[in-house]
């Protein structure tokens, strides 16, 4: 009982210290810890990054990060003191980094950790070489042309309108989601990641790509490849409107897969499920067509889900 006693006396101690260091900064704010206790603010900055070709971003716990065509070069910061977002400028290479503290009391309801952003603009004439993404924060990038796209952080990855010239690596059993729209690589996609993909309006055509999430469903919507595979662990497929020059092989260990595909000539399906219902075209068969030279093929299997191929 005496140590409990004792404890609580610590415990509240502590608590008021806070509560004293919040009020003497004109009101009860977030405190957190930084080699002493410190009271959080907002603080926003923006700085030139002329001549910038090489974006690194790294730390975790802020952001999400916006990479986009602007009017001018610049890397604008609206975030918490606490986060400690620094950006540097070394040569050609913009480095972005941060990471947020532990707080211990949140007492300002006002603040929005919701509107903490890094918003980096490239001018429509500047090219960008490289964007490497290690950090743990979301990042979204959009209107821009890059030779080299790599994220293997574990945030959340938002392409949009985006063309890769060269190499794009995408993120290895990462939990956080994948969204691309309108984007164009040369080559093979490969994505390996444990959160929903989804992929619309792009064009993947020089090489075989594959995709797979273990833990996430898949939504391919309009768009071309060379060949694909696409795979869940746990999770749904669902495709519509999928070129592919001649096979596209989608399998879910358990899941339903419902794919639109519009019937046509040289077209070849085949569709079977262990455990759950197989139908094509409104009818419970397995097959529609011959694999033909030429022609496209879909094979699609589901182990513990249903199969489904509509108009």
């Amino acid at each position: 009982m005496k140590k409990t006693f004792i404890t609580g006396i610590i415990i509240l101690i502590i608590g008021g210290i806070m509560l004293a260091i919040g009020i003497g900064q004109g009101g009860v704010k977030s405190i957190y810890w930084d080699n002493g206790l410190k009271t959080d603010r907002r603080t926003s900055y923006s700085r030139e990054i002329k001549d910038v070709d090489t974006i690194n971003l790294e730390g975790s716990n802020y952001g999400p990060i916006a990479i986009h065509q602007g009017n001018v070069a610049k890397v604008t910061v609206h975030a918490q003191k606490s986060n400690q977002i620094k950006t540097r400028i070394s040569g050609h290479t913009l480095s972005i980094s941060g990471h947020s503290r532990t707080h211990f009391m949140f007492g300002d309801f006002g603040m929005d950790n919701g509107s903490q952003t890094i918003d980096v603009t490239v001018p429509k004439k500047t090219q960008i070489k490289t964007i490497d993404n290690q950090g743990e924060m979301s990042l979204h990038v959009s209107d821009l042309t890059v030779e080299s796209l790599n994220s293997t952080g574990y945030g959340d990855l938002n392409l949009e309108n985006t063309t890769v010239t060269k190499e794009m690596t995408m993120p290895h059993q990462n939990y956080g989601d994948i969204t691309m729209n309108g984007v164009t690589f040369d080559r093979g996609l490969n994505i390996d990641s444990s959160g929903d993909i989804t992929i619309r309006n792009s064009n993947f055509t020089k090489a075989d790509s594959r995709v797979h999430s273990a833990d996430g469903d898949v939504v391919l919507n309009n768009n071309r490849w060379q060949n694909l595979s696409v795979t869940s662990a746990s999770g749904e497929l669902n495709l519509e409107d999928q070129s592919v020059k001649s096979t596209l092989t989608a399998n879910a260990d358990d899941g339903d897969i419902t794919a639109h595909i519009i019937p046509r000539a040289n077209l070849a399906i085949h569709a079977n499920s262990s455990t759950g219902d197989t139908s094509i075209y409104g009818k419970n068969r397995h097959d529609y067509g011959k694999v033909k030279p030429n022609g496209q093929s879909f094979e699609l299997s589901s182990s513990n889900g249903d199969v489904t191929v509509a108009y």
